[in-house]
């Protein structure tokens, strides 16, 4: 019974790393609450605080592995749901509690498997806690019963990086924190196994030494975090920047896979959820937006744009997503589409060319944003085209983007009035009709509302019609705006029926208001697709508009034939778009599709061009435009005199270290210089000699480890001991012989060091 008190009240790695591994976890678990993937999640705290005390109870008990994990299995999922269970049921009882989250998880199950976008959170909190708990139980485990503290800190500082990766929440505080606890830790463990290592060897040591240790340790800590800091604060790492965006366009293609997976997570500054802009679109029942600064648009017209970066064309009946599409790089410079695409408009009179200028304040990942019909980019784009047809569907830059990353889009803007668009007609082409006139799963009652509304309205032709639908939900009293809105319980009710009919409908944002229209729209024969980017932002300036997180949007674009699409604004919060009344063009209805006609301005961007551009850093294979602001300095020379003031710091240090030995070997004898060299290099190798080890013990000791060279260790420790004990001078070709050996033993005892480290890096059995 004395063993077993002994054991748990003075473990072998104590309660001080107990407290250090808890830091951890808490750091892991408050960076996970900092952004803010689910709206509450304190449960992380509590589970990660029993995840670390439960890994200390069974790793020093006698139980065999499979017992304990089994247990730990069992613990951690009761804990995990008694947790979550209290959080978001905290009125209801225990069993009630235990009911209603499987009721929530079988509901969202079976719509990921119907339609791919369950909107439950508890769910997700469930793995999240789940994540939590085995991640901090298998660390504190391995920690105690296999005293394995690297693997503890990789595993839980795994998760931590995998977590800052994800989000664009700044984090950085939270693994400053995990740093300090870890290598604070791993200086104790060395500590630790070096007085373990002192009293097999039966040496009394000074008890200075450990607290001489423990605080250079400390000290070099605080000065490599502060390094840290430092070179993360003046952006020193911009060289690695090409390397991240590779490794984060990679990531890009998961996150599409697993966007319906990842639906339901909340963080509007994810990079796998909130406002993505991925190529499915779950409608989740809540919008997620900050004022966080994404943008700033410059453009010579003064006016504000939307900017599209996406659009959908396949309604699911519980949200959008894109036919199957393909990508094709275009040049800088070069038109998107050199040949017949159906998109671009016809009639120069209705439309003005403009380029305006984009200016990047965050990262959106890949995501170019454009107004109207763009045709040209001053950086090389990648544009996705849906059902392999020149049709827009998305627009990219080959890497990842940055804050302070710029360029030019020049496009085609709509200036068409309401006659020219009521005289387009609806000859629409038969790619046209392929893509965006589908109503598959629409409800009868939606059909008839559409109808309704055009009726009374008067409505004759597919403008009149688009346009009172737009002024219908969008004026309408009977529709709410609001970011958290109902969604349909039976994951079978189709989604825009559930919004325009149901009692608890009526209420929604953005993607709400643009899927009714859409498919309203569809259902009176006009094609529509649903676009997503940002809405015009704040006037902050003559022509310069800022967009924020919170400008991120979802509207309808309708298609009308030698017009292209055209935007129409259904949201309740957002004013419709006005357009003049006009008059006809002659040749409204159209001519020859076949033809391509030429771009407007096309062979010269002049005149087309915003003044006062802001400075910004082209996109790599892009260019500046003349008038752009010249940055005021280069943050990468800054960098680069960090860089050597840094280098020549440690190359001072080490060069004054260098003389200074270089003087105490001067002053040492012969034998008694070498054979210090020796020790000094065998100790670098972790093969120190031992207190109790004569000079021919140690020596025989090393000719074991690089047995080709044991004739000069024998002459070096033969010189030492004649030094030592003969009482007589050494002759000049003594000297030269021991010379002659270290010099030998130099890079021998340089890869001893490297193969002895290597291999303590790997398990042993």
């Amino acid at each position: 019974m004395s063993e077993l008190v002994d054991r748990y009240l003075r473990p072998r790695e104590g309660w001080i790393t107990w407290l250090l591994l808890l830091v951890m976890v808490l750091s892991l678990g408050w960076s996970v609450q900092r952004a803010e993937w689910l709206l509450r999640a304190e449960f992380l705290i509590p589970i990660g605080f029993y995840a670390v005390v439960g890994g200390v109870l069974l790793a020093l008990t006698r139980w065999s592995v499979v017992v304990t994990l089994t247990v730990a299995a069992v613990v951690g999922a009761g804990l995990s749901l008694w947790a979550v269970g209290g959080e978001y049921y905290p009125e209801a009882t225990q069993a009630e509690r235990l009911f209603a989250l499987r009721d929530e998880a079988i509901t969202w199950l079976r719509i990921l498997v119907d339609r791919g976008y369950p909107p439950q959170e508890t769910p997700y909190a469930i793995g999240l806690a789940l994540l939590m708990w085995v991640t901090a139980f298998i660390a504190t485990y391995t920690i105690y019963r296999h005293h394995r503290v690297l693997d503890g800190i990789l595993l839980l500082g795994a998760l931590l990086i995998a977590n800052m990766s994800a989000s664009l929440t700044d984090l950085f505080i939270y693994l400053i924190l995990f740093v300090l606890a870890a290598l604070l830790l791993w200086l104790r463990t060395a500590l630790l196994s070096r007085e373990e290592g002192w009293v097999r060897r039966r040496v009394t040591e000074n008890a200075d030494v450990p607290s001489a240790i423990m605080r250079s340790g400390i000290i070099f800590i605080a000065a490599s975090i502060t390094l840290a800091w430092t070179l993360t604060s003046v952006a020193v790492a911009a060289p690695l920047t090409g390397l991240w965006n590779n490794l984060d366009g990679m990531w890009g293609g998961v996150q599409d896979n697993l966007e319906a997976l990842v639906g339901g997570f909340s963080n509007a500054d994810s990079r796998i959820g909130g406002t993505s802009f991925g190529p499915s679109r779950p409608i989740s029942g809540s919008w997620v937006s900050s004022d966080t600064e994404i943008l700033t648009i410059t453009s010579p017209s003064g006016r504000g744009h939307y900017l599209r970066t996406i659009a959908y064309d396949v309604y699911t009946g519980h949200g959008w997503d894109q036919s199957d599409r393909q990508q094709r790089e275009v040049p800088a410079g070069e038109r998107f589409y050199p040949d017949y695409t159906a998109e671009r408009p016809i009639f120069q009179d209705a439309f003005e060319a403009e380029t305006v200028v984009i200016v990047l304040h965050d990262s959106p990942g890949r995501s170019l944003f454009a107004p109207g019909f763009p045709y040209r980019a001053s950086a090389p784009v990648v544009l996705d085209e849906i059902g392999g047809v020149p049709l827009f569907a998305a627009l990219d830059a080959g890497s990842s983007l940055s804050a302070g990353d710029g360029y030019t889009i020049t496009a085609m803007i709509s200036q068409a009035t309401r006659a020219q668009l009521s005289a387009a007609g609806s000859d629409y082409p038969p790619e046209i009709r392929a893509m965006y006139l589908g109503t598959e799963g629409v409800t009868d009652a939606t059909r008839q509302k559409a109808a309704e509304v055009a009726a009374e309205a008067g409505a004759v032709t597919p403008y009149e019609q688009a346009a009172a639908l737009a002024r219908w939900l969008n004026t309408g009293e009977e529709f709410t705006y609001a970011t958290q809105a109902s969604l349909p319980s039976d994951p079978d009710r189709d989604f825009v029926d559930f919004f325009l009919f149901d009692e608890e409908g009526r209420v929604g944002y953005c993607e709400y208001y643009a899927s009714a229209m859409v498919v309203m729209a569809r259902t009176l024969g006009i094609p529509a697709r649903m676009a997503s980017g940002y809405a015009p932002g704040e006037r902050v300036d003559q022509g310069q508009f800022l967009v924020r997180a919170s400008n991120a949007h979802a509207w309808a674009e309708l298609y009308f034939p030698g017009y292209g699409w055209q935007i129409f604004e259904a949201t309740k919060s957002i004013a419709g778009v006005v357009r003049r009344a006009g008059e006809p063009l002659p040749d409204a209805s159209g001519g020859p599709r076949a033809s391509v006609p030429p771009l407007f301005n096309e062979g010269s961007d002049e005149g087309l061009v915003p003044q006062n551009i802001p400075s910004f850093q082209p996109l790599p294979g892009g260019g500046t435009l003349p008038g752009a602001e010249v940055p005021a300095g280069d943050t990468r020379g800054g960098n680069a005199l960090v860089i050597i003031g840094i280098v020549g710091i440690v190359l001072a240090i080490a060069i004054w270290r260098l003389r200074r030995s270089s003087r105490t070997w001067r002053f040492m004898a012969p034998g008694e210089r070498q054979w210090q060299r020796l020790a000094l290099a065998a100790g670098r190798a972790g093969v120190a000699q031992r207190p109790s080890e004569t000079i021919y013990e140690y020596a025989g000791w090393l000719e074991e480890q690089i047995p080709a060279r044991r004739p000069e260790i024998r002459t070096v420790a033969g010189g030492k001991v004649w030094q030592s004990y003969s009482g007589r001078g050494m002759t000049a070709d003594a000297i030269a012989g021991i010379e002659r050996a270290w010099a030998r033993l130099e890079w021998p005892l340089i890869w001893l060091t490297i193969r002895r480290r290597l291999r303590s890096l790997i398990p042993r059995r």
